[in-house]
């Protein structure tokens, strides 16, 4: 049996599976591509096996040449430089090896594509693709139609499992995909078993049916089902309805890792903090090492309930950038440098810890030095894969050192009002009379001070109140920092009752009704602290990392799962970006306490209100912190109660419109022509009448043989077309005549043949010879389709 589309699908599915692939690794760092690797491979494990099957040779030999040319292949790729001759391995090729494919297998597990192509990876892909090629050479030989060519579909699905991006069009094509393998096998095999019948008359082969009416059917399911998968998924959350820590599924504090998600809300839940050691470093320089903050991501999007990166963000490669944070937004003042040599323990992220603000990077594992990237807005390091328990890397941060000098200054240089009343008490004085430096502008600002358009206007009201007579933007940051800070105004606390919480902004600030009234843990502060700067026009972002952890005897530092903790960067013009932490907890190192005198005394604000809590809930619990969830992206939220039906796509539209200017064009073309035809047939040219039934016969699927004359093949076909196969044979083979008599006789005998054509076959079979490309194909084509037949 020859599969001839059976071939095609199968190559088709190779060729989509690799094109996954492309998705999941970045080029390659040196060396010829990997995708000529995999290409590669696929041909030779074909080759090879059919070469076999052709010669009858047996199984177990064909198995074990392809076991042998592969082996000798995965060598090569992983570790060529350990091979004698370039062709066989050495004693040191297989630990080699060994040391390759585990790397390899610890990216695979943990990785976040697309990841650096390692020579192990490569290997196994190697591995996989020769498989593909083989058993799509032995399930069309072997009579096994269905394993050669749905296999590549299986091994496309492990990929996308793997690609955690979403599918987008990946989905339609699959299904397509899936349906050609399938429809072709079912063509070969019936194509094989069905023979060649043929009248007697004119010779032609009987036409088979087609069940149009199935095929149909199957691509309207095909459609619907992906359309409504479409729509449908927005109505689960983007993260899923998993926890957002994974460890090693034992209970209590015996985590084999521990994972953040880039997300932070108003919403609180449940937590368990544990003790578990994140990583570990060795901090020198400028700055004392229980002094330093640990930053992941900074989050810069807010969509009226959680914190989440926004779509304005760019990763980048670190040699495209001129330093790893953008000299636009780097801080202006003086900094500390730092050298932090980081050895990661459970933590298991795809941010690299690091203090901001990072300056250089390196590492001794080449996947580990070549495998980051950089956010340049922030100076966040992404890595290509997850971090795993023992890497090490080194980075080199100079950390921002506040001026006083410069922030309590107007821009005239005289001092601003909370500075100007210290001076007064004699509490500070500065010890230079200068003016600040020039304000900067804040590159896309806007994306730093966006906010829904429905947030209440009491949270605005709050924000006023709090920093009301106050001149400058580090003034208004301390005076909202404070107001966190201030005992009695809020309670910090991670005993929160289960079933209970404040899910708006709004309810949990000024709602003294609302459950939880004030009360939470650092992802509450930092949200609401954020928000209300935005709403006085300072750009704010919310940042994700680790407090200071704590300084082992051997001077090293250990950061553990209790350290992690959200605070607030808020943008000084004269200065950068500064940390502020509004979390009313102990260890904790907020900004109004680094001022050299009280602050509260010269802030003109009013006595806050003193919020009553709840009594069954514990107090403040120090040295504790939240666990924060996290997403890439924001969740969709619900506008109402209920199920709500689920809206079009908005590319839904778009794909009809473009599948109707798709369809349209074969009919279009055919009507065009058919038109040029009438316009000859018009002028004299009796044939074209003749070639355009002749054209929709072919596109019905009936067949003019060449043995048959004209008359024969109208009588064959409808006696309607007798007339019209009369005048034409007397036109071609007659004498010459003048006048327009057999012009008028083709148009009528033209018209009849298409009212018997229309009469002789189904609405249905004659819509579908309008899409037909019979017609439409090259001579040369039609006449190779001739001789095959």
């Amino acid at each position: 049996m020859v599969y001839r589309l059976s071939w095609l699908a199968g190559l088709a599915g190779i060729a989509f599976a690799l094109a996954r692939v492309e998705r999941l690794l970045r080029a390659s760092v040196s060396g010829p591509p990997w995708e000529l690797v995999l290409i590669g491979a696929v041909s030779m494990g074909a080759a090879i096996t059919w070469a076999g099957l052709m010669l009858r040779a047996r199984s177990w030999l064909v198995f074990g040449v392809n076991a042998l040319a592969v082996t000798i292949t995965v060598f090569r790729v992983a570790v060529p430089d350990t091979m004698m001759w370039w062709l066989l391995p050495t004693s040191d090729s297989l630990p080699t090896l060994g040391d390759e494919l585990a790397l390899a297998r610890d990216v695979i597990r943990s990785g976040v594509a697309p990841v650096i192509p390692l020579a192990g990876i490569v290997a196994i892909l190697a591995l996989v693709f020769w498989a593909m090629g083989g058993l799509l050479s032995w399930g069309l030989m072997a009579g096994r139609p269905y394993l050669g060519v749905l296999t590549p579909l299986v091994v496309y699905l492990e990929f996308a499992v793997m690609d955690k991006r979403p599918g987008g069009p990946w989905t339609t094509v699959f299904m397509a995909v899936i349906g050609f393998a399938l429809l072709a096998v079912a063509i070969d095999r019936r194509r094989d078993g069905t023979g060649r019948l043929s009248t007697g008359l004119p010779r032609r082969a009987v036409a088979r049916s087609v069940r149009w009416t199935g095929a149909v059917a199957l691509l309207a399911a095909l459609v619907l089902a992906v359309a409504s998968s479409e729509a449908m998924a927005g109505l689960v959350p983007r993260s899923g309805y998993l926890d957002w820590r994974s460890g090693s599924g034992l209970t209590g504090e015996y985590y084999g890792s521990v994972t953040y998600n880039p997300f932070v809300g108003i919403r609180q839940q449940l937590i368990s903090q544990t003790e578990v050691p994140v990583l570990v470093a060795t901090v020198t320089g400028d700055l004392d090492p229980s002094a330093v903050y640990w930053r992941l991501v900074t989050l810069d999007a807010f969509n009226g309930q959680q914190w989440h990166i926004g779509s304005g963000s760019e990763i980048e490669r670190p040699d495209d950038l001129a330093g790893l944070e953008s000299a636009a937004t780097a801080f202006a003042g003086e900094t500390a440098s730092i050298r932090s040599a980081v050895t990661i323990l459970a933590l298991q992220q795809d941010w690299l810890p690091a203090p901001y603000a990072p300056v250089a990077f390196g590492a001794e594992n080449e996947a580990v030095a070549k495998g980051y990237r950089v956010r340049s807005d922030d100076g966040s390091l992404r890595f290509d894969a997850l971090t795993y328990r023992g890497m090490t890397y080194v980075v080199d941060s100079r950390v921002p050192v506040p001026d006083l000098e410069v922030l309590g200054r107007l821009a005239d240089g005289t001092p601003s009002v909370v500075f100007a009343g210290a001076i007064d008490a004699g509490e500070f004085e500065f010890g230079t009379d200068q003016s600040p430096p020039p304000a900067r502008a804040l590159v896309d600002e806007d994306r730093y001070l966006g906010l829904p358009t429905d947030l209440d206007p009491d949270i605005f009201a709050l924000a006023s109140a709090t920093t009301r007579g106050l001149q400058t933007d580090f003034e208004k940051a301390l005076a909202l920092e404070s107001f966190f800070l201030t005992p009695g105004n809020f309670r910090y606390s991670t005993a929160i009752l289960p079933g209970h919480s404040a899910s708006d902004l709004a309810s949990w600030l000024v709602d003294r009704d609302s459950p939880n009234f004030r009360t939470g843990y650092c992802e509450q502060f930092a949200t609401a602290m954020a928000v209300m700067a935005r709403l006085l026009e300072i750009p704010s972002r919310v940042v994700l990392g680790f407090t200071p952890g704590t300084v082992l005897d051997d001077g090293r530092v250990v950061v553990l799962d209790r350290n992690a903790h959200a605070w607030v960067e808020l943008w000084m013009p004269t200065q950068g970006w500064m940390r502020f932490d509004p979390t009313p907890r102990g260890d904790t190192a907020a900004t109004t306490t680094a001022i050299p005198f009280e602050i509260a005394p010269y802030l003109e604000v009013p006595e806050p209100e003193r919020p009553v809590f709840d009594p069954r809930q514990s107090g403040p619990v120090i040295f504790q912190d939240d666990e924060f969830e996290i997403r890439n992206e924001p969740t969709e939220l619900p506008t109402g109660t209920g199920f709500a039906t689920p809206g079009i796509p908005d590319w839904v539209p778009e794909a009809i419109l473009a599948a109707l200017a798709v369809f349209g064009l074969v009919p279009a073309a055919k009507g065009l022509r058919r038109w040029r035809r009438r316009r000859r047939l018009a002028s004299g040219d009796i044939t074209a009448a003749w070639r355009e039934i002749v054209d929709r016969l072919a596109d019905l699927g009936e067949d003019l043989g060449r043995a048959t004359t004209p008359v024969e093949f109208a009588t064959a076909i409808d006696p309607t077309l007798q007339s019209l196969a009369g005048v034409y044979t007397e036109a071609t083979y007659g004498p010459e005549t003048s006048g327009n008599t057999r012009v008028v006789v083709a148009e009528r005998s033209l018209e009849t043949a298409e009212e018997g054509l229309a009469r002789r076959y189904t609405r249905g079979r004659r819509m579908l010879a309008a899409y037909r490309l019979e017609s439409l194909a090259p001579s040369w084509w039609r006449r190779r389709r001739h001789r095959h037949r």
